[in-house]
């Protein structure tokens, strides 16, 4: 009987040490980053990375339109057949900078932050079914553009948003869908995502969904626990 006492003293022990430390990662995960990273206007979308060392890796004029969910940001480069870089979970736009730079000398690419990524509006509470609403906003800049023959590159976090998308616009949208899997992506941190507690403390608390975690230069723009709640909703809805 002793022994079950011990046992079950020790486990309660555990699970206050456990308890504790997850309100510690929360308490430090939560506080305001030291960066605004929703910028409403190009201006400020420029100030946030030239505050936050990024701007000589993001070499694009920034443009900004209002899709159902928020306030989106993206860059347009080039003229012709236009390409559309969607970046992986936990990133943003600055992953595509090398296709921009490659594609734009004789295409046209569309390169979006997806709401609650990067310097687009980050909500608190994502909506219920996030691939839809990502695809809903992505339809929407595609329209207000007025583009069509559209070819996705996606990284294999963000595809079924791309394949959401051309259900959406097939008529602006080609049915192709083109996964890139040269985009960095957080593979073992998506397997975790599920996980009761765990999945909120790597994901939102450390920012695990992001290259680099939260203070790499993907994370920083999601810059604490709430806009981290984004790529945690979309991990889980894959």
């Amino acid at each position: 009987m002793r022994k079950l006492g011990f046992a079950a003293a020790f486990v309660l022990g555990l699970a206050l040490v456990a308890y504790a430390a997850g309100l510690g990662v929360y308490a430090v995960a939560s506080t305001r980053p030291r960066v605004a990273t929703q910028p409403r206007t190009p201006d400020e979308a420029q100030r946030a990375l030239v505050r936050l060392d990024l701007a000589r890796d993001y070499p694009f004029p920034h443009r900004m339109l209002l899709t159902p969910h928020g306030r989106m940001h993206y860059v347009d480069q080039g003229t012709g057949p236009v390409v559309l870089c969607l970046h992986g979970n936990g990133g943003w736009s600055l992953e595509c900078t090398g296709l921009v730079t490659t594609r734009s000398a004789s295409s046209r690419v569309l390169a979006p932050d997806l709401i609650g990524f990067g310097l687009s509006e980050k909500p608190v509470r994502p909506p219920a079914d996030v691939i839809e609403a990502h695809a809903v906003d992505l339809a929407a800049l595609v329209e207000a553009l007025d583009v069509r023959e559209v070819q996705v590159i996606a990284s294999t976090s963000t595809a079924p948003i791309a394949i959401q998308l051309a259900r959406l616009a097939p008529e602006r949208v080609r049915s192709t869908v083109l996964e890139d899997a040269s985009f960095p992506d957080a593979g073992v941190a998506t397997r975790f995502a599920n996980t009761p507690l765990v999945g909120e403390l790597l994901a939102q608390g450390f920012g695990a969904l992001s290259p680099g975690l939260a203070h790499g230069p993907f994370g920083r723009l999601q810059g604490n626990w709430d806009e981290r709640a984004n790529s945690f909703a979309l991990a889980r809805a894959r």
